[in-house]
């Protein structure tokens, strides 16, 4: 195996990418497998408790500069664990994020969101925030600002407004799917802004958003492709 090509060998490797205590066994055989092996380990981290997720942020910068997702949705207690410090440390030991899941992490608040905004703007393209009642316009504004590139996004059951959405709309033309499930000051006024801005826009949540008013059809959205879930 040690004579296979570095190409095949990333392609074996990546079919281990959830088994993270693998992958670093593999890390440690030779310098090749070494290098081939640890941006595969580091693209992705497992981070579900306190304890690990700490344990990462120790990690050098040459490692966190690999990792290009974090998904903290199998965080045990990341609704009173993960505060607006612990994803401050993230960001900055990760500038490369390009996914970034901090879904029911209630503790944090627009300072985080303005710190994703001024680190990750350049690379972010899915960002999920959803249930994280402590988020306002002003960080949404910060978002909107500067990550021009985002084309999933998860707002569902936040205090977002047609404001901040509406700046989103200008800002992200290139978003694809959006989640605004229980926005419920959402309105008429920042749909019609995504209409006019988004024609990328291929899926849209809107159950729940009791401030829009007016009836949303399947074709109101995007040019052709799929256009499910939209419902008022």
């Amino acid at each position: 195996m040690y004579l296979l090509p570095t190409e095949l060998l990333h392609c074996i490797f990546s079919l281990l990418g959830k088994e993270q205590k693998s992958l670093s066994r593999i890390s440690r055989v030779c310098r090749k497998w070494h290098a081939i092996a640890l941006p595969i380990l580091f693209h992705r981290p497992q981070l579900t408790n306190k304890r690990n997720f700490h344990t990462f942020l120790q990690i050098p910068t040459s490692s966190g500069i690999l990792v290009h997702e974090i998904d903290l949705s199998g965080f045990s207690d990341r609704r009173t664990d993960i505060t607006d410090d612990d994803i401050i440390a993230l960001v900055n030991l990760c500038p490369n994020l390009t996914f970034l899941d901090i879904n029911y992490c209630r503790q944090l608040h627009d300072l985080t969101l303005t710190h994703i905004a001024n680190h990750l703007g350049s690379n972010l393209t899915t960002l999920n925030v959803s249930s994280c009642p402590k988020f306002t316009d002003v960080g949404f504004s910060a978002l909107a600002r500067s990550c021009k590139v985002l084309a999933s996004l998860d707002f569902s059951y936040t205090d977002i407004t047609d404001t901040a959405l509406s700046k989103f709309a200008v800002t992200c033309p290139t978003i694809k799917w959006l989640n605004l499930k229980y926005c419920e000051l959402v309105t008429d006024l920042s749909l019609d802004e995504l209409k006019r801005m988004c024609k990328e826009l291929r899926f849209l949540e809107l159950e729940g958003c009791y401030g829009v008013m007016r009836e949303v059809g399947e074709g109101d959205f995007g040019q052709g492709g799929i256009r499910s879930g939209i419902t008022s």
